[in-house]
Parts: C-alpha cells; structure tokens; sequence
C-alpha cells in the first residue's frame, strides 16, 4: 500500500513540473510571404506634388533598416531625406522642397520587409510629379558579361543628360537603377530628351565610375529617347582605360626600374648610340614596370657607364606612350632574388611534344648541351638535338618542339634487356617502356643576376593515336571576319582558327572543351575589348551554349554552330 501511495505522488509531482515548464509551439510552414502594400499618401502618378513627405502603409509589420542603401530616388538629387517606420507605416520626410516640375521614382528595391522572416516587398515602386504630368517614357534590357554571356546583378545603369561635355568620369547619371539577379533593368517615369546610356558596377556605391577599378558597359553615340524601349542590352567588361602614362625611371638596387600608370602588354627597347652594352629586361610588379638588369660583364663601369633608350609601350586598349630614358645603374648589396622557373609539356601527336618553359628573370645563359633525354637506367643518357628553340623577346620564356622516336628506344631497351636476360632468366626479356624523361641539367641555365638555376626534369608520357580525340568543326555563319576558340577547362585557348568555317582538329587531349567565336563587326581584321573613351563597345561574342566532352579514340562533330 504504502509502495502505491508513493507512486501516486512521484506521478503528480512530474505532471505538475511538465505543466510549469512551458514550451514555444512547435511545427508549421515558414513564412515566406512579404507584406502587401494597402496604401499611399500621396496615392501614386499624383500631379502637383508639394508636400515635403510621402508615407506607406502594409499588411504587416515591416523593416527598413537596410532602405537607406536600396532606396533609388530617380531622377538622382542631392536632396536629404530621413526614413521614420513604426509598426506597418514607413514615412519619408524631405529637408528641403522637390523640384519644380520633375517626375520622381521611388524604387524600394529589397529595403522594406516583413519583421521577422524578412521577406522583402516585391517590386515597391512609386512615382509622382511636381507639375501637372507624368513623364512616362521608360528603357529596359539586360546587362551581361562580356566573356562568360552571362547576366549580372546589382550593375547600375544610368542616362546622363548628353551633351558635348559629358565625361563619364566626373559626371553622374540623372536616372539611374541596378540590375536584378537575371540582369534585367528598367529605367521608368523618363523624359524625353538626348541621352547617354551607361552601365558600371559602382563598387563603392558613389554613383562616379571608376574607370580602372569597375566593370563598365556602353551604348555608343547618344540616346535619343522619344518613345519606350523595351530591349537596349548592354554588355560589360572591365578594362582599365586610363591614360597611359610613364610615372617614374630610376635605380632599385642593382637594377633600373621604369613604371607606369598601368599594366602594359608590350613593349619595345630602342639603343641610342653609342651603346656598348644592352640589358635584359622583362615586365614587372603585374606588368606595371619594366625592370632592366646590368650586364654582367666585369668591365661594366657602374660609375661611369650610362645609356640613353627610347621605351614604347603599350597597354590592352592599344594606347601607346614612348619616351626617351637616360639609364644609369647603382652598385647594390641587396641579395638578389632567387631563380625559378615552370615547365609544362603538351602531347601534339603520339610522338611530338611541345614544352614551355616561363622564368621569374631574363636568362642570360642558356646551354643547350645540358638539355638531356633520360628514359631507363639501361638506356644511356643523350644530349637533346634540336633547333627548335624558340624565346620570347625578353628571354623569360622558352618553347621548343621534342620529337620522341618511341620505337626506337623500344627497340634499344628490349635489346638491353635480352642481353642480360641471357646472363639471368629472373630478368624479363623485354618491358614496355611508358615513359621518357628531358632533364635540363644544373648548368642549363644562368640568370640575368648571374644564378645558375636549379636541376629540374619533366616526364613525358608514351602515347598512341587511340589516346588521343578528333573535333570536327562546322560553322553555318553569314560572317566574313571572326576567330573559333577552342576552350579547355581552365578556359584557357587550346585551339584556334581565323575565318574558317570547316576545320578538324587531330590529337586532342580528352577532356570538355568550350567553343568560343570573337566576331570582327566592324571587318577591320581585328577583334575590340571597346573603350569608352572613344564611345565604342566591345564586339560580339558568341559561345556555343554546350561544353562538348572529346573522349579518346573518339570523333566528336559539332555541326550546328551558328552564330
């Protein structure tokens, strides 16, 4: 009995501690609903606008802190305003009047939610005038990148009033709005007028392009605006097109460094006589110097010595600046830096290898004896034969064809093998050989410091046709002027060809490739990144919509390129 009474009690005690100890509900489906706009003050496409606020009311309560970033008050003024929400109502209030006669829209973007899931309002818009009309003409399109044709958000595209003096630097645009995440824009409550229509990323969000930091896109000539457009499409690209200009020529260390505003892509060393010696040289800090080395000649008078040189430079847009230099180099104890280089190989057929090789200095030595072929311990280890050599105009990169005869060093290793297979029948007669080795030797290569580089060796894989894939290519294309890319999957050229529409390709490596067609619009026989600066856009594009999988021992057609 008294065993049940304790029971009893135990369960009261536990059902009065369930029930004090009380818990959030749990389950249902997460709001995903925004608030619903229900009303405005003033109601919107109001003529005669004189108040200095405006307020909204929702369904729901909302918050607004991000607003103050989203709100694009269209067209673009100086005017400071102050947000105020409370419960479901959003009021803006204005320090100083609207202008007179001036069609204003507010777009919301994704700055008003709900409290507490933060869905944000779709599409919150409101638009009134000043005067006594609407202006009611609007623009839209997409904005998408250059290489990849793909949409991007969050751009801001604007119309600046156009004029002669119009600098896209300096000026702002007078209505403006970003890019949803497809791309699209829509410039809404326009008047009628001349216009610029320009596209940059605002990184900074100061409504001032930044003409070698952000992604910039164009419309060329004016923009005549006097009825509504639905698709104007703009393609961006960033490229720096600030003027190219030298910024500084003087001694570091035990070099000579000339600097520029920007990275250039090429250039050119002329010797003004008299010259005795010439340096070697190669691009640096990302291609924004030129860095010469003295010679390494123990007559070299650092004291005395001193050259004059005519540098031109160019840049990716094209722009050129030449100047005359008077170069003079200091004795330095500052160590030098350390040599180094990359070497990759590329199988061309089942017996031709291409090898590059890239430096971090100019080489100043290269001996070509040291350059050697290894491929089995019984194989006796030969000098590289050929005159194929080929460097960069600066000496910072070496290519050359190797033509591996593999059957011959079959035949030589199996011979190898027989032989001492006739002394030891543990030893296998023959085996087939996989591989072959070209080892540049310690002595290969001396810098423009007057370092030796070290001892590196690359292996090159027996291949067979059947290792390989075919790509067929058939191009139904009106156009007279373009260039086919063949992309891999680092999107780097793997191929290319120049105003044909027919070709096959051999000796593909398997793997995805890309097409890509750079399209000559104007048919001057070369392909343009634009330049805003001389009001032109980039030329067309297009990529083939499918990566195309080259298996081996295989062909692959694609006959359906159309562009």
């Amino acid at each position: 009995m008294k065993i049940f009474v304790k029971a009893c009690l135990i369960t009261l005690m536990l059902m009065n501690l369930n029930c004090a100890n009380q818990r959030t509900p749990t389950g249902g489906p997460k709001d995903t609903i925004p608030p619903t706009l229900t009303s405005t003050i003033p109601i919107n496409a109001t003529l005669n606008f004189s108040d200095d606020w405006i307020e909204m009311s929702f369904d729901d309560d909302i918050n607004t802190t991000t607003l103050k970033k989203n709100l694009i008050i269209s067209p673009r003024t100086e005017l400071e305003y102050s947000l105020k929400s409370r419960k479901n109502t959003l009021r803006i209030e204005f320090d100083a009047p609207l202008l007179d006669s001036t069609t204003y829209t507010f777009n919301f973007l994704k700055g008003v939610t709900d409290l507490t899931e933060k869905n944000a309002v779709v599409n919150l818009a409101l638009a009134l005038s000043t005067g006594p009309y609407i202006d009611s003409l609007y623009v839209m399109g997409r904005v998408t990148e250059l290489y990849t044709q793909q949409p991007v958000s969050g751009v801001l595209v604007g119309l600046y009033p156009y004029s002669d003096s119009l600098d896209l630097t300096i000026n702002k645009p007078l209505y403006f709005t970003t890019t949803n995440d497809s791309g699209l824009y829509a410039l809404n409550n326009i008047k009628d007028g001349a216009y610029k229509l320009f596209a940059f990323t605002d990184e900074n969000s100061n409504f001032s392009f930044e003409a070698n930091t952000e992604s910039h896109g164009l419309l060329p000539s004016l923009f005549d605006l006097t009825a509504n457009i639905d698709s104007v499409d703009l393609v961006i690209n960033f490229i720096n097109s600030d003027p190219l200009k030298l910024i500084s020529s003087r001694s570091f260390g035990s070099y000579f460094n000339i600097r520029y505003t920007k990275p250039i892509t090429s250039y050119h060393i002329t010797y003004l006589p008299p010259h005795p010696y010439t340096f070697h040289h190669h691009l640096h800090d990302e291609g924004t110097s030129i860095r010469l080395y003295p010679p390494l000649d123990s007559l070299y008078d650092y004291s005395l010595d001193s050259t004059q040189i005519i540098v031109t430079v160019r840049d990716t847009i094209k722009q050129q600046a030449s100047d005359t230099l008077n170069i003079k180099f200091q004795t330095s104890t500052r160590k030098p830096e350390e040599p180094s280089y990359q070497v990759t190989a590329r199988a061309v057929d089942p017996s031709l290898y291409e090898l590059s090789l890239s430096f971090n200095k100019p080489i100043d030595l290269f001996d070509s004896l040291d350059v050697l072929v290894k491929t089995d311990t019984l194989l006796p280890i030969t000098t590289l034969f050929t005159d194929q050599y080929q460097w960069n105009n600066n000496r910072t990169a070496l290519s050359f064809l190797v033509d591996v005869p593999w059957p011959n060093l079959q035949d030589s290793l199996n011979s190898a093998l027989q032989q001492l297979h006739l002394k030891d029948s543990l030893i296998l007669a023959s085996r087939n050989l996989k591989q072959t080795n070209i080892v540049f030797d310690s002595a290969c290569f001396v810098d423009a410091d007057g370092l030796a580089l070290s001892k590196t060796i690359v292996s090159l894989k027996k291949m067979v046709s059947e290792d390989f894939g075919t790509l067929i290519i058939k191009a139904a294309t009106a156009k007279t002027s373009f260039i086919i890319q063949i992309l891999d999957e680092r999107n780097n050229i793997f191929a290319q060809r120049v105003n044909q529409k027919d070709f096959t390709i051999d000796h593909i490596i398997p793997g995805s490739y890309t097409l890509r067609v750079l399209i000559d619009d104007d048919l001057d026989g070369v392909w343009s990144v634009g330049n805003f600066r001389d009001d032109s856009a980039p030329e067309s594009i297009y990529l083939y919509p499918k990566s195309t999988k080259v298996p081996s021992n295989w062909e692959i057609s694609i006959d359906d390129l159309s562009f």
